[in-house]
């Protein structure tokens, strides 16, 4: 069996979310246990459960890092520093566009509770562009097209290559940064 690499529990719930139930389509996974075993000598964590749609059995298996150090904990990232291997870096695009779309344009007249979430969406989505940044070889431009190999990954990169230009996206991660200290509580 080859296990991809989950480089952090918050990477593989990202990741289960994301994937269409086998047998309604939906996506979405209510993983209520999981647990380490060995698979072909690797250590790897299983995460078991049901569709939130049809309550169908599913199940997904990852490998784990090597090293504790090099999974992320505590924080909202999703990884360590090597590309991911269960999103490519036009589904973590994807994600970020989705998180940033849920900002409000200012804090002004938000409940604290209301701030902290924007917060936590600013800090998911800037980590999120973090991740398709560990895509762009050192030195380079951009985002190979070669580092896409999901559907939709090629898709969202077919419609907007330029956003995968390293100037941008670090620019992009600039200004969530920026936005970010201003729904600060």
């Amino acid at each position: 069996m080859d296990l991809r690499l989950a480089r952090s529990s918050s990477e593989a719930y990202l990741y289960m979310a994301r994937q269409p139930c086998e047998g309604c389509g939906s996506a979405g996974l209510v993983a209520d246990r999981s647990a380490s075993e060995i698979v072909d000598d690797v250590l790897a964590r299983r995460y078991w459960g049901a569709c939130g749609q049809c309550g169908a059995a599913r199940e997904f298996v990852f490998r784990v890092p090597d090293e504790p150090s090099a999974a992320v904990a505590g924080d909202q990232g999703f990884g360590d520093s090597r590309p991911s291997e269960l999103l490519d870096p036009g589904e973590w695009l994807e994600i970020a566009d989705a998180l940033l779309a849920r900002i409000p344009v200012s804090p002004a007249g938000l409940t604290d509770a209301q701030r902290r979430e924007a917060y936590a969406d600013l800090d998911a989505g800037a980590a999120a562009l973090e991740e398709v940044l560990k895509f762009v070889p050192a030195g380079a431009a951009s985002v190979s097209p070669f580092a896409f190999w999901t559907e939709r990954g090629r898709r969202f990169s077919l419609d907007a290559r330029w956003r995968f230009d390293t100037e941008r996206l670090r620019d992009s991660l600039a200004e969530v940064r920026a936005a970010q200290r201003d729904f600060a509580s």
